[in-house]
Order: C-alpha cells, then sequence, then structure tokens
C-alpha cells in the first residue's frame, strides 16, 4: 500500500467542486492588512484601501452555495488613537462605496458613544449574517466593542435586498469612524488588524 492510498493517512489534494470551496477557504478578506487611516475631522468618514485611496477598505462576501442559509461572521479588529477628548462612533456598510450612504448601514455604535480622550485603545465588531437567493435578503445583529466599552447587540439597521448567489461578490462590506475629538490639530488614528467575512 502506498503512502497516499492509506486509509487514514495523506491523501491527494483534489479540486473543490465548482460551487463549494476547499476545505481551509473562507470568505473574502480585506487587504492588504494591517490598514491604517488618520483623520482631521469629526464627520463621519469611511475607511480607505492602503493601496489605493480612491477606494473603501472593504471585504467581499464571494458566491457559494454553502454560505446560503447558513450563518457567516464578519470580524473587525484593531486599535484607534486619540489626541484630544471626545468620543467614538464606529459603522458598518453593506457596500464599497467611500461615501457614506445611510440606507447601507448595517450597525453603528449607540448614541451613548465611548469616551476615548487622547489613548490608544482597541476595538472590534462582530457580525453574525445570513443570506439566501430566495428572499434575497441578508439579515443579521452586529456588536461592538470599542475602548472596553461593549455596545448592545442589535439587528441590522437596513436589510439589503437583491441579494444572489449568481452575484460575484455577494454583498460588498466596508467601515466608517466619527471622532468627536478629530481635528486638524488633533488627529483621530484607526489602524485595521483584521477585517474578514466568512
Amino acid at each position: 500500500m502506498g503512502l497516499y492510498d492509506r486509509p487514514n493517512g495523506p491523501v491527494l489534494a483534489q479540486t473543490a467542486p465548482a460551487n463549494q470551496p476547499g476545505l481551509n477557504v473562507q470568505g473574502g478578506q480585506a487587504g492588504p492588512l494591517p490598514a491604517t487611516q488618520t483623520i482631521s475631522t469629526n464627520a463621519e468618514t469611511k475607511l480607505l484601501s492602503t493601496q489605493n485611496t480612491a477606494v473603501a477598505l472593504s471585504v467581499a462576501l464571494p458566491p457559494d452555495t454553502a454560505n446560503e442559509q447558513t450563518d457567516l461572521v464578519l470580524e473587525v479588529c484593531g486599535y484607534i488613537k486619540t489626541t484630544n477628548t471626545g468620543t467614538i462612533a464606529l459603522g458598518l456598510y453593506a457596500d464599497a462605496s467611500t461615501l457614506v450612504v445611510s440606507s447601507n448601514l448595517l450597525h453603528k455604535t449607540a448614541s451613548s458613544l465611548p469616551a476615548q480622550n487622547s489613548t490608544t485603545a482597541p476595538f472590534s465588531i462582530r457580525a453574525i449574517m445570513r443570506y439566501d437567493s430566495v428572499s434575497g435578503k441578508l439579515t443579521g445583529e452586529c456588536k461592538q466593542s470599542i475602548n472596553n466599552t461593549l455596545d448592545s447587540e442589535a439587528a441590522f439597521t437596513n436589510v439589503p435586498t437583491g441579494i444572489s448567489n449568481s452575484s460575484n461578490p455577494v454583498a460588498q462590506f466596508s467601515l466608517s469612524i466619527t471622532s468627536s475629538g478629530a481635528a486638524a490639530g488633533t488627529l483621530t488614528t484607526i489602524v485595521v488588524t483584521k477585517f474578514s467575512v466568512g
């Protein structure tokens, strides 16, 4: 019996069928990471790609029938450095636009915004979502943690429609930041170290 014929031993890699991902293949991932952006305004600002600042930092959910009607996880992690007193709000959007489009908002930090006063602190966003081509909807819930302040989990603010597994990508996701203390002389820097969906 050869090495590659053993019942529980190594096997030759096989190509996955076209409608299924290979083993250990996840959904999309933003890249390259870490992505760093410094803002000098207290207006909501979309995070941009470090490779091309004309496009948003975004992650795409590729088509895969195994993803339909099952929970998928979107995760974002990193840290925020402020140089002034203020609060932070992060937004998760169902688009890849550089513009803030309220109808594409999935989740934003609640009104009780966490204070981040001239410090560096971690943040995380975790969304559990599901979609199917029959209803054409992407539904889910999201929670955030900024500077050790946990934002309550909530259902998506808007439910994207027209979602189809025949689209490539099925959906795209982007981020925004609002820093009340950011200004020309008091910059806020956000570093995204993880941004993935799958």
